[in-house]
């Protein structure tokens, strides 16, 4: 017998079975959609590719790779391939390159109207009908402006095949399968291979504890500023007001970014340690792309900001301490004066302690508020230029007027004026001061490491005009960012790559009787030459024929390291000295709780009258 619940079951199936019946019949009957017009055939998708081929079959380029002047012309083909069971009907057509988000390759949509390469190639014809399992060779032509760019343009071909279909909520689209071949061509002319760094900002996320760490978010844009497509490596480093370092994930490697486009980059740092003012430095180094030639010149990239760090806790611990102080210190003089103790120059103790911990308090949040952004000294010295006329090609050597200070242990240069940051750039990086030589008078003469059109080419135009302002700064530490004394000096270029002085310094005093007035390394006695740099080996600029500086920095004794050090000649910085005021606004604080405890104290002896 069967029982209650074995019928239910039995009527859930059979009620199953008929619903998926006619499911079955209607797909049964269904016609096959058409593989050029639907986009799939009737026993699977349709697969098809592109090649770069021969005028009989397809050869072994894995890309179409060019080298031509402007106006040339280019023949060549490119073979569309069906891997599919049925014919497929293709359209074919050249489109613009750009880099993703992500730092990929990829080639505009077909409704984009195509501005480089895809405007510049003629294919013979924009529509194919590619047999099963078979191939069409397809011949274009492109044809290169005679007004086009020096340098790398970037695009490709593409086959597309549109079919219609349906998205997430049921409405009909039409889904594009496309597949392309890439198109490098390099235009003859000057080539600039150049990155920048841009849009640098971190953001601080404190901790609940008060003596803990907190984290910093970092967002940068690496941009191609350059005509030759580039690789680059990466570095970001986050260092708190103190010297600290906080922990930063490796930055993964930029494989291909094209001229004009750029990547932006978000990444996170720990343990970082709230001094008010820290900074976010970003290296980048950029490197020629896989298969590509080496160029000569490949400027380093860093940047540098500081931001805001305020430790909230502490400080909200610190103002809880200061205002339980003081309402132990108003608690007790009640109790006093309930007691009608005679407590008037205690009463006034009182009321100087809490005034002492209230200016404490302002202290602190003076601090807080807005600390200097630059501690620099005044201008103390005057730089001369060497030599005293030249032009943007020519190699330079700043030299002081008086030597720098007895503490100082390392020296920075910055030039500003028209096209450079507002804030300068740095054109001789934060190095020791034993590095460079001595002039006669006893001041540092600092070669550039490179020329002015390259530090202006780094900056981003090339039009040197008018005034441009160098600023040597002799610093305490390598991490100090307080200049003891400043060195200024300037050249103008009143005609078109051409230079003067225009600082007109007074000739350096001559060295004290029995001193030598030869640099640091050289031997006693002897004087380097104009422009040296520094004495003897040390200091010294290897230059190659044409007289432009081979990249790199000299260590003293001349010998350049293996590897060629690659020097810090891209910079843009925003230089804070947070660290000192941030300590000062404590110790402010912390001596004004003291003085106010110890006048409480000596107010509770007071003897009653």
């Amino acid at each position: 017998m069967i029982t209650s619940p074995a019928r239910r079951i039995a009527a859930v199936l059979a009620a199953c079975v008929l619903a998926v019946l006619p499911a079955t019949t209607a797909s049964a009957t269904a016609p096959d959609a058409v593989p050029g017009e639907a986009g799939r055939a009737g026993d699977g998708r349709v697969t098809f590719g592109v090649q770069p081929s021969a005028a009989r079959k397809p050869d072994a380029r894995p890309n179409f790779s060019y080298g031509a002047t402007p106006g040339a012309r280019v023949q060549d083909h490119i073979a569309v391939i069906n891997y599919s069971k049925r014919p497929v009907t293709l359209r074919v057509y050249a489109q613009d390159a750009f880099t993703t988000a992500d730092g990929g390759f990829d080639l505009f949509a077909a409704r984009h109207e195509p501005t480089d390469v895809g405007s510049w190639i003629d294919l013979r014809t924009n529509r194919v009908k590619v047999p099963a399992r078979g191939r069409v060779i397809v011949p274009f032509t492109m044809t290169v402006p005679a007004k086009a760019t020096p340098g790398d343009h970037t695009g490709g071909i593409v086959a597309s095949l549109s079919a219609p279909g349906k998205d997430a909520k049921g409405n009909d689209v039409a889904l594009d399968q496309r597949v392309g071949a890439r198109i490098y061509l390099r235009v003859a002319g000057e080539l600039s291979p150049r990155l920048s760094v841009e849009n640098l900002r971190t953001e601080y996320h404190g901790s609940a504890n008060p003596f803990g760490t907190g984290e910093a978010t970092v967002t940068y844009t690496v941009r191609n500023t350059g005509n030759v497509r580039l690789a680059a490596r990466q570095k970001v480093e986050v260092r708190d007001g103190l010297g600290g370092t906080a922990t930063v994930a490796r930055m993964p490697a930029l494989p291909e970014l094209l001229p004009g486009d750029s990547v932006t980059y978000r990444t996170t740092a720990t343990g970082v340690l709230p001094a008010f003012r820290d900074r976010a430095t970003v290296t980048v180094d950029p490197q020629p792309v896989r298969g590509d030639i080496k160029h000569r010149i490949l400027p380093r990239v860093t940047r540098t900001e500081a931001f805001t760090a305020v430790p909230w806790a502490l400080l909200g611990l610190l103002l809880a301490l200061a205002l339980l102080t003081a309402a132990l210190l108003i608690r007790r003089s009640r109790r006093r004066r309930a007691a009608r103790v005679p407590l008037a120059p205690a009463r006034t103790r009182v009321r100087e302690a809490v005034g002492l911990a209230a200016a404490g308090l302002l202290a602190a949040s003076t601090v807080v508020a807005g600390t200097p952004t630059d501690a620099r000294a005044a201008d103390g010295g005057k730089l001369g230029v060497t030599p005293a006329k030249g032009s943007d090609t020519q190699p330079i050597t700043l030299t002081a007027d008086s030597p720098c200070p007895a503490r100082t242990q390392n020296v920075i240069a910055r030039v500003k004026g028209a096209g450079f940051p507002r804030e300068g750039q740095i054109v001789v990086g934060n190095a020791p001061l034993s590095t460079y030589g001595q002039a006669v008078g006893g001041g540092p003469a600092i070669p550039l490491t490179f020329t002015m059109r390259d530090y202006a080419t780094t900056a981003g135009f090339t039009d040197l005009r008018g005034t441009y302002t160098f600023t040597v700064s002799c610093l305490r530490a390598p991490f100090d960012l307080d200049s003891i004394q400043d060195f200024t000096g300037s050249l103008n270029f009143r005609q078109e790559k051409a230079y003067q002085d225009g600082t007109k310094a007074a000739p350096p005093k001559a060295p004290a009787p029995g001193r030598p007035a030869g640099g640091t390394g050289g031997p006693a006695g002897t004087t380097p030459a104009p422009g040296a740099g520094a004495s003897g080996a040390q200091g010294q600029q290897p230059q190659e024929p044409n007289g432009i500086p081979v990249p790199g920095s000299v260590p003293p004794g001349g010998a350049v390291p293996q590897g060629g050090a690659r020097p810090q000649v891209a910079a843009s910085a925003s230089d804070s000295g947070p660290s000192a005021w941030s300590l000062a606004g404590f110790g402010l604080f912390a001596l004004a709780l003291a003085a106010g405890a110890a006048l409480w104290l000596r107010g509770r002896r007071t003897p009653s009258e």
